[in-house]
């Protein structure tokens, strides 16, 4: 099926509905769908929200009909939780009613592999190729969210402050994952959408979509597979898009068993991965293989761009210990980073501050113990912060330091500089006093937006993506001015 093109204006009222109607609603259910009900009482919806379920005459204190061509009101949004069987039946309803939108979470369709499963999926298809007023997101799914109202059918906490990052997931679950895990490291959301097994919109829609969308400055995707879509179509969209806005993809089932578990997730024939790392080479794209680099990627690209270009790989690391220098250069060097020494005036004016034992004042900077003297620690970060050799800055931290008058101390000089940085926190899961700091400045680092990685391994590996997009973007730029 090649995907559609879509008026984007309208596209909008996916993520913005005005009323919702909600087929097979029940109290007496305690799984799935049935368990979000509750939370639109108290939303925008709560009086532009209607049960459908002929067993009932009312839900949750909500009128409930019979059938969603009884509601006497304008539909614009349809969420369907029947059995399999039942939901080609309630979708010619919904199409029969001309309402856009409808988002299937039943599942038992080709993720199944079986010839039920299959022939329930097909119904659904012939449907969709009949009437084009009516866009379908799934099945399998849990459909989009909203970080602006809060709209979303997961248990994750979606208050979280509305922001640039745009996602999309073949998984219901990474959706809830995605949204909790944002919220507790404070990557800000503007759209995000769970589409299962894409038998209509797929993730080209959702790409094209976003990349259209003026709110957003980062997409970042879970795709097992293209769905509805091709990989030209794919490819051929994620060139576009990737001059404008990054894209991060984390890819799924790129193993032989990973693809046997994404075919019985959302029925995906998945690809081989070397043809997703040719397709990320041409276009631009950052491929992730783990939910840690995914959440990392996303908030180091949402931080960063567009506000940083950096024109060369050029990291500048202090912090006291010889050992933990060394370490840090080691990571970041083996992920394509240059560790170039400062300026003479800089090695100069350290040499004024640290004694010539036990130190390394050329980059990366080992304070020695001296380090471990707040004042001393800042005034060397001012200098390193002022190097012309140095484009990013990077902060191993110790336990030490986690107190918020030290890290207001440090952020206060390193935002004077106009230059990309980024701490380095200490195990956290090794001691829990050192937790319980984190906790605290965590607010600090969140309020004032600041980059920050729980290991070194991260920081090196998700900088060295957002600079390898960063150079795919020159490269872009340089080919245009020259055609």
């Amino acid at each position: 099926m090649t995907s559609k093109l879509y008026n984007f204006t309208q596209f909008d009222t996916l993520f913005s509905p005005k009323h919702i109607a909600f087929i097979g609603a029940s109290e007496k259910s305690a799984l799935g769908s049935m368990l979000y009900l509750e939370a639109f009482k108290d939303s925008k919806w709560a009086d532009t929200f209607y049960p459908i379920n002929p067993k009932y005459k009312t839900v949750l204190d909500w009128k409930c009909y019979s059938s969603v061509l009884e509601v006497p009101f304008p539909v614009d949004t349809a969420y369907i939780s029947v059995k399999a069987k039942l939901v080609p039946i309630v979708l010619k309803e919904c199409m029969e009613r001309k309402i856009p939108w409808v988002i299937i979470f039943s599942s038992g369709f080709s993720e199944l592999g079986n010839t039920e499963g299959l022939h329930y999926e097909r119904q659904i298809k012939e449907l969709i190729n009949h009437n084009s007023g009516t866009r379908v997101i799934g099945p399998n799914c849990l459909g989009p969210f909203n970080s602006e109202y809060g709209m979303a059918f997961s248990f994750s906490n979606t208050k979280s402050i509305p922001g640039t990052v745009s996602f999309m997931s073949q998984s219901g679950g990474h959706l809830n994952q995605i949204m909790d895990i944002g919220y507790k490291r404070d990557i800000r959301y503007r759209y995000g959408v769970s589409f299962g097994n894409q038998t209509d919109l797929n993730c080209i829609d959702f790409l094209r979509h976003y990349r259209n969308d003026e709110k957003t400055e980062v997409i970042a995707a879970y795709l097992e597979s293209f769905g509805s879509g091709t990989g030209h179509e794919f490819f051929l969209e994620l060139k576009r898009t990737t001059k404008e806005k990054p894209v991060i993809i984390w890819k799924g089932g790129y193993t032989e068993d990973g693809k046997r578990a994404a075919f019985s997730h959302t029925g995906a024939i998945a690809s081989n991965l070397r043809l997703w790392y040719a397709m990320a080479a041409q276009t631009g794209a950052v491929i992730v293989k783990d939910n840690e680099e995914f959440w990392n990627a996303m908030k180091t690209f949402e931080i960063l761009y567009p506000k940083y270009i950096p024109k060369r790989r050029n990291i500048g690391i202090i912090t006291p210990g010889g050992g933990n220098a060394v370490n840090s250069t080691d990571l970041f060097s083996s992920h394509n980073l240059r560790i170039p020494e400062l300026t003479k005036e800089s090695q100069e004016k350290m040499s004024y501050i640290l004694p010539q034992e036990n130190v390394n004042i050329s980059n990366p900077i080992d304070l020695g113990a001296f380090g471990f003297i707040v004042d001393i620690f800042i005034e060397c970060i001012n200098i390193i912060a002022n190097d012309h050799n140095i484009d990013f800055i990077v902060i191993p931290l110790w336990g030490h330091f986690l107190y918020k008058h030290i890290i207001n101390k440090m952020l206060d000089v390193l935002e004077q500089s106009e230059k990309p940085y980024a701490l380095i926190m200490p195990s956290i899961a090794d001691s829990e006093e050192v937790a319980q700091r984190f906790s605290i400045i965590k607010k600090t680092l969140h309020k004032k937006r600041v980059l920050y990685y729980l290991s070194t391994r991260d920081a090196a590996r998700s900088i060295s993506l957002y600079f390898d997009y960063t150079e795919h973007l020159r490269r872009t730029s340089y080919l245009q001015e020259r055609s």
